[in-house]
């Protein structure tokens, strides 16, 4: 039988830097959001991603972590999640020159084995 994973990531979209809603240059930003998700206490992450994001309805720096360790734990309760989102909203909102709208955070459950009939008839062979 395959081992069950668990895994946590948390996104913050429709952000701005510096009333930028796009970043050349986003080393500043991934410092500083780096500086204060060290702050809050029983929070690791494995890595930090900064995207430029541009669809139809305009563009927005979105924020993600990845592989994230709060209360020594990879898989939380709902009570755990809001926690986490209110330690997260804590820190971000004290990034200098830095807003964003909301975060999500995605709680992943996931075997290390293919999913079973996969790819089957959902995919075609040349």
């Amino acid at each position: 039988m395959a081992t069950i994973h668990s895994g946590i990531r948390a996104y913050a979209f429709e952000c701005t830097y510096n009333s930028s809603s796009w970043v050349d240059d986003p080393s500043n930003l991934i410092s500083s959001i780096q500086s204060v998700l060290s702050s809050i206490s029983g929070f690791s992450y494995q890595q930090l991603k900064v995207a430029n994001v541009k669809n139809t309805s305009g563009s927005n720096i979105e924020v993600e972590i990845i592989g994230i360790t709060y209360s020594s734990k990879t898989k939380l309760s709902a009570a755990e999640v809001d926690d986490l989102i209110f330690d997260l909203n804590t820190a971000l909102l004290t990034v200098q020159n830095f807003t964003f709208m909301s975060i999500d955070i995605c709680t992943d459950v996931f075997r290390e084995s293919p999913t079973l009939s996969w790819p089957d008839s959902s995919w075609k062979r040349g």
